[in-house]
This record gives C-alpha cells, sequence and structure tokens, in this order.
C-alpha cells in the first residue's frame, strides 16, 4: 500500500524492516566509483560465468523481507563510516555479473559474453552497465569500449571510449561506468568488449548491468549517519520502489578509502 501521510511514513519507519550489509576492508580509492560489494561479508566469488543476480546472490545486501505484492519501497537508512571525509553510497539493483576478461587482449573479447538475459527491467530502459574489476589490471593506460544491444532491441551500439588501467582505473573493486551511444537510454545485454590497447597486466575483469535506485550522501563525519526521505536531505531517489527479488546492494565514491556499514529500511508497497 502507498503511504498517504508524514504520520504513516513515520509509524511504517518504526516498524524497522532493515536490510543490513557489512564490509571488510577499506573500500574505494579516491575519487572513483567503487563497487562495494566486493568487499561485503563474507567476501563474494568472483564470477566466472555471466550470472544473473537476485536476493539470494552473495553479492547482495539482506535478507530482504518477503512480501504479499512483489514491490518494495526505500524509506530510510543507518550508514556508518570508517572515516572523516564525504562518500557518496549509490543503491542499485545489481541484475547481472560476469567476468574473466584480460587486460593484454586488445582485439573483442566475448569470454563468458553475452550477458545473460535480463529477468528485471527486462525492456532494459534505465539500465546502466559497467566494467568491474576482479584483480589488478596493468598500469598502462587505455581504453575501452563495448558492444552493447540498447533499451529498443537494437544491436551492434558501441559505447563512448573510456579509460582503463593506472591509478584509479586499474584496482580490486574500481567500477568503470559504461557511457552510452548517443539517444541511447539503457542496455539489455553486451556482447563484447575492446581495449584500444594493453594494459600491461592480464588482471580479471568483466562486466556488469544494474538499476540505479538511489543515491544517499554521507558527508564530513565519522559515525552512523541516519538518512530519511523527507527531513534529512542527502537522498536523490526518495520513496524508489523496486523488485522484492531485487540483489540490492551498493557503490560508493568516497575522498578517501574507507569501510561502509549499515542498513536500509524498507516498505511493502
Amino acid at each position: 500500500m502507498a503511504l498517504t501521510d508524514f504520520d504513516e511514513y513515520t509509524t511504517k519507519l518504526r516498524e524497522n524492516r532493515a536490510v543490513d550489509f557489512q564490509m571488510v576492508g577499506a573500500s574505494g580509492r579516491s575519487p572513483r566509483l567503487y563497487g562495494a560489494w566486493r568487499n561485503f561479508t563474507p567476501t563474494p566469488a568472483v564470477p566466472t560465468a555471466s550470472v544473473v543476480l537476485d536476493k539470494d546472490s552473495d553479492v547482495a545486501m539482506g535478507p530482504i523481507p518477503t512480501t504479499d505484492t512483489g514491490v518494495l519501497q526505500l524509506l530510510g537508512a543507518r550508514l556508518n563510516s570508517s572515516g572523516a571525509s564525504g562518500i557518496g553510497v549509490i543503491l542499485l539493483d545489481l541484475l547481472v555479473h560476469s567476468g574473466g576478461l584480460n587486460g593484454t587482449v586488445t582485439t573483442a573479447q566475448t569470454t563468458n559474453l553475452p550477458t545473460a538475459a535480463l529477468t528485471r527491467y527486462t525492456s532494459g530502459v534505465g539500465v546502466m552497465g559497467g566494467i568491474i574489476i576482479y584483480s589488478v589490471v596493468g598500469t598502462t593506460v587505455t581504453t575501452f569500449t563495448v558492444s552493447y544491444t540498447n533499451q529498443a532491441g537494437t544491436p551492434g551500439q558501441i559505447s563512448t571510449a573510456t579509460a582503463i588501467g593506472s591509478t584509479g582505473f586499474r584496482e580490486i573493486g574500481a567500477l568503470l561506468p559504461i557511457p552510452l551511444a548517443a539517444g541511447d537510454t539503457g542496455i539489455r545485454s553486451i556482447e563484447s568488449v575492446t581495449l584500444t590497447g594493453t594494459t600491461g597486466t592480464i588482471g580479471n575483469f568483466g562486466v556488469c548491468l544494474y538499476k540505479p535506485l538511489a543515491m544517499m550522501s554521507m558527508e564530513s563525519f565519522t559515525g552512523a549517519a541516519a538518512l530519511d526521505m523527507v527531513s534529512t536531505g542527502g537522498v536523490i531517489g526518495q520513496f524508489a520502489e523496486f523488485d522484492d527479488n531485487a540483489c540490492l546492494t551498493i557503490a560508493s565514491i568516497a575522498s578517501v578509502a574507507q569501510n561502509i556499514s549499515g542498513a536500509v529500511i524498507l516498505n511493502e508497497v
């Protein structure tokens, strides 16, 4: 049921249907986007195929509450950081991931590709893609492009060339967003990845597809941040709704490497 007024909202908050996560080891490298699920406890496995993800995946926070409607809504969050510097958190539904790509191959790579068929947001509208680093690639800066099928079902779309390799673009957990071709609004699948030059080290990287749900800001402090959707600010995507089988997880960007832990508070819609 949708919320009707502020009193109902605060009542739902007090029910505290919280989904927890915790991390081990500092995450992030200034000022790059980081796939923070790589530091979840217990440590997730590196994918060896293109894997469809859901609420039971090892990269998901949880457990996600069961529902009668199949739809959940973001009501708030309690986040903790280990450092005294600002950090931004992106709450997302991680749809598909894969691995096994090589930082020294300069022809089109198709290992574990194309990505498995989407089971949520199947039109591809609003679905974003990224390169995720599993073991470090080389120190030589180069660029990558991907060939993908867009939200209209058009195959062979080529992304804008984007940096990979060297500091900030090579470390474990680095999440390198894939900029889409002009006019595209999402991705249904990725068919190949091409490096324009070698990074100098084989490493291991793959691709992921995800649906961003909300962005939350933790400003310059250490300790807990209680965020709601009305009074605290610091949230974009208030009351975001999503499938109750979502692989709910986070990416982050920080001014210094640090741990994040906490919970998001949900409501059945």
